[in-house]
């Protein structure tokens, strides 16, 4: 499924959610002036399998606790990135759901020659599946605050909204 229509799917399953949880009505759609959607529930199931995906894939380099690697913000000999934390200490949640998937499914092949580095991360397009990149997404975004997952919710609706324009 291209990403765009990947996006397009969790925001509006993200809405759905939401609206059952209320009084039955749907949220002001993304991008509107009035209002941001509220904060979408994440469910158990998808954080059990996130941690369980992550684990297996992702914990060597951005750590068992989400902490990222020692002096994460300094690049290596190489040139190369090191791996940032995505607990609420990194920068993770200043990047929508949709720079994320892209980030996890092309891994280092997606950053400019201009950036003033490289990067060590595999592409997972091929390894892990849409559900299971949502999945480690999800795990990730429970070990944030709701403050900073708030931020994280309004960049992607951002993101989307300009998407759809």
């Amino acid at each position: 499924m291209p990403l765009n229509k990947y996006l397009l799917l969790t925001v509006v399953l993200a809405f759905l959610m939401t609206a059952c949880q209320n009084d039955g009505s749907l949220p002001v759609r993304p991008g509107s002036p009035d209002t941001v959607p509220p904060l979408p529930t994440l469910h158990p199931n998808a954080v059990a399998l996130g941690q369980q995906v992550y684990a297996q894939h992702c914990a060597a380099c951005h750590g068992p606790e989400l902490e990222g690697e020692p002096n994460w913000q300094e690049q290596n000999e190489d040139r190369s990135f090191r791996a940032p934390p995505h607990d609420a200490s990194g920068h993770t949640w200043h990047h929508s759901d949709a720079v994320l998937i892209e980030a996890t499914r092309l891994g280092g092949s997606r950053l400019p020659d201009n950036i003033g580095g490289t990067s060590n991360m595999p592409a997972f397009a091929d390894s892990l599946s849409d559900e299971e990149i949502l999945a480690v997404l999800t795990y990730i975004k429970s070990s944030w605050p709701d403050n900073i997952r708030q931020i994280q919710w309004e960049a992607t609706v951002r993101d989307q909204a300009e998407v759809t324009e």
